[in-house]
């Protein structure tokens, strides 16, 4: 009887383990979803311990909070708010250095910065992260920057339900583990040990994958991010009104006739190259059309005599 009492107790905290890490993969809002916690593996069969109590530990559950609930210690729902703006500016270098300074000013950061382009015309790609609360100004002081904004997006991800979701399943995790470690130290067989450990294991790695997603969700919440793409003004050509320059007109002719004299020249030193091959042809028609002549004036009769 305490053998099945003892398998009841560890599959029921397992049960409780996997249900809390049964949440969809990808969560609402187009977060990054979390990896998937792998099924702890379930003991074939459990030897009974001989002095463990023959009543299984009643299994907590945490009601999960609404979808509407707000989070944190603050109150406040979590947004991921991230702005793309491609803007042309007078120098692009003296830009960047204005986007890395008002960073530093409001205690961001840059995350990366990408440089193409000649010397002088440079295309520049940057992103910053600032805090949430100060991204509106610092927005507003890269917009100003710009001689044009060419394009503009700004996004803003709700992770709040996501959040309380993973608080909820946190909370269940880890009860599970207390009750686990709790049958832990009344375990008096080695095999028993080992069963309840590997499902502790299991539990562990579930609750620290959850808490590294929501530190991530917390993070990019606190920080948002700004990219700017960054391109040098277009100068426009400059066209001349020119009136009649008659030197320019000679010399152009004079350009042209040398030309020309050029590809006569060319021609014969080609035509005399090639004598061999269209001589002896030439020359067959033309004897050809004399004795052609010559026997067809032979064949017409005198004219009469007068």
């Amino acid at each position: 009887m305490k053998r099945i009492w003892w398998i009841l107790a560890l599959g029921a905290l397992l049960l409780a383990a996997c249900g809390a890490a049964s949440a969809p993969e990808s969560m609402s809002g187009g977060a990054p979803a979390m990896e998937p916690a792998v099924e702890a593996p379930m003991p074939a069969e459990a030897p009974a311990m001989d002095r463990l109590s023959g009543e299984a530990l009643p299994l907590e559950s945490g009601a999960a909070p609404g979808a509407n609930q707000a989070t944190g210690e603050s109150g406040t729902r979590l947004i991921i708010r991230t702005a793309n703006l491609s803007l042309e500016v007078e120098s692009t270098a003296a830009a960047e250095a204005s986007i890395r300074a008002s960073a530093a000013a409001n205690q961001g950061y840059v995350v990366s910065v990408e440089t193409s382009g000649a010397v002088g015309y440079e295309y520049t790609i940057i992103t910053i992260r600032v805090p949430a609360e100060r991204f509106d100004a610092v927005l507003g002081g890269v917009e100003g920057l710009a001689s044009r904004v060419i394009s503009r997006s700004i996004s803003g991800q709700d992770v709040t339900e996501e959040y309380v979701d993973l608080e909820s399943r946190l909370r269940n995790l880890e009860a599970t583990r207390t009750r686990l470690l709790d049958l832990l130290e009344r375990a008096n067989r080695v095999e028993d040990a080992l069963n309840v450990n590997n499902a502790l294991t299991d539990v562990q790695g579930q609750i620290e994958v959850i808490t590294g997603r929501m530190q991530y969700l917390r993070q990019s919440s606190a920080m948002s991010t700004i990219t700017a793409q960054l391109q040098p003004v277009r100068s426009e050509p400059i066209i001349e009104q020119g009136g009649w320059r008659p030197l320019e007109v000679a010399a152009d002719a004079l350009g042209e006739l040398v030309a020309l004299g050029q590809e006569l020249i060319n021609l014969l030193i080609v035509t005399a190259v090639f004598t061999p091959v269209w001589l002896p042809p030439v020359l067959l028609i033309r004897w050809l059309l004399r004795r052609r002549r010559k026997a067809a004036a032979a064949a017409a009769p005198p004219p009469p005599a007068g």
